[in-house]
């Protein structure tokens, strides 16, 4: 999924960690390096949400192409 200059990634390994990303420009190392918790009672409601999604997201492997279930 790409809108615009926004990126969407979801990284699964099937153990029960999953990396939901949004990326606004260049997905890059140093920006990967400045990476921080979020800790901002205004993003709350935001993040139960994507919680809800994250959850209930998947990633399936079909014909050599990665695809978001």
């Amino acid at each position: 999924m790409n809108n615009d200059n926004y990126k969407f990634i979801l990284a699964d390994d099937h153990k029960g960690n999953k990396a939901l990303v949004v990326i606004k420009g260049n997905f890059t190392s140093e920006l990967v390096n400045q990476a921080k918790v979020v800790d901002d009672s205004r993003f709350i409601k935001t993040a139960q949400q994507l919680q809800k999604i994250i959850d209930s997201s998947s990633i399936i492997e079909k014909d050599s192409d990665s695809s978001c279930n």
